[in-house]
């Protein structure tokens, strides 16, 4: 019975600092607000210029009206007078034929030059057997040069004449040749499905030599003063094409996802053909991460 009593007071007393505990007013702990999340960007405002579409071709440098000689008569190929880049007149013997066989004898038939001009080819050498169907020679004006080149079929639809071209040589890399085209061949070779160009050099030039290869860089259809954007700043999402439009409201930058419509793409710029307007300032780096509303920090901006 003791023990009961003993008990019941330790209880009523633990009861009783319980009790005072409780009415000590407690010291409120406040938590820092958690920081909002500021995304690093890069920002371009939208600007209106030409973009230029080309074609990237190769091709080689030519004399002008090159003419392939041939023999009047077969046989055997003695002699050879001319040289490669020899200059010939109208009517002088580049070559003569023996048209003799075995047990008979003939005099040697001579091959002239229908042109004046330069030997720009002479494939065959002293002894080679010939008939009236192989090619002697080529002669050519070497100081008229021209380019041939050749275009796909899937491409001849943006070819004009006076087309503007910046030609590129081996041996001067560093360089471009103005040039354009003059000539387009009315037909497509039904084995190459290609279509023959023709450029002439705008300036002469002594280092630019017949036999070269080239490489065409030939200026199609240009786009004036319309709006493009790099390429990669366009989101893609559910087949549907976006860019990021920054605005500023109480030097906060935020960002809204913004619809729009491509035109074509030159060199990673695409034209947009709906959607933003000129000074319009959009996110070009960055916009992985963005959603609509997040605030964003351009990282080009000097504080």
């Amino acid at each position: 019975m003791k023990i009961t009593k003993k008990r019941l007071c330790y209880t009523a007393g633990a009861v009783i600092i319980l009790g005072i505990i409780a009415c000590i007013p407690k010291r409120k702990t406040e938590l820092p607000p958690a920081e909002k999340t500021v995304y690093p960007v890069q920002v371009e405002a939208v600007q209106k210029s030409d973009l230029q579409e080309y074609l990237l071709l190769s091709g080689n440098v030519k004399a002008e009206n090159t003419i392939s000689v041939f023999p009047d008569m077969a046989g055997k190929l003695v002699n050879v007078p001319v040289t490669l880049g020899s200059y010939v007149k109208k009517g002088q013997v580049i070559a003569e034929v023996d048209p003799s066989v075995p047990g008979s004898v003939y005099a040697k038939s001579p091959v002239y030059a229908p042109i004046e001009g330069y030997i720009t080819s002479l494939p065959l050498t002293q002894g080679t057997t010939v008939s009236t169907s192989t090619q002697i020679a080529l002669i050519g004006n070497i100081k008229k040069l021209q380019i041939e080149s050749k275009v796909p079929e899937g491409k001849i639809g943006v070819l004009e004449n006076n087309q503007t071209a910046e030609i590129s040589l081996e041996a001067y890399k560093n360089e471009t040749f103005p040039a354009h085209i003059f000539r387009i061949s009315p037909i497509v070779d039904e084995t190459s499905r290609t279509k023959e160009v023709y450029f002439l050099f705008d300036t002469n030039d002594s280092r630019i030599n017949a036999g070269m290869y080239v490489r065409i860089k030939l200026n199609t259809v240009l786009h004036k003063n319309i709006i493009s954007v790099p390429s990669e700043c366009i989101v893609t999402e559910s087949g549907k094409k976006y860019v990021y439009v920054v605005s500023e409201n109480d030097e906060k930058l935020t960002v809204k996802k913004c619809g729009i419509e491509e035109g074509i793409t030159v060199d990673a710029r695409t034209e947009i053909a709906a959607g933003l307007k000129e000074n319009d300032r959009i996110v070009v780096s960055g916009m992985q991460v963005l959603s609509d509303g997040v605030e964003v920090r351009d990282v080009n901006k000097k504080n």
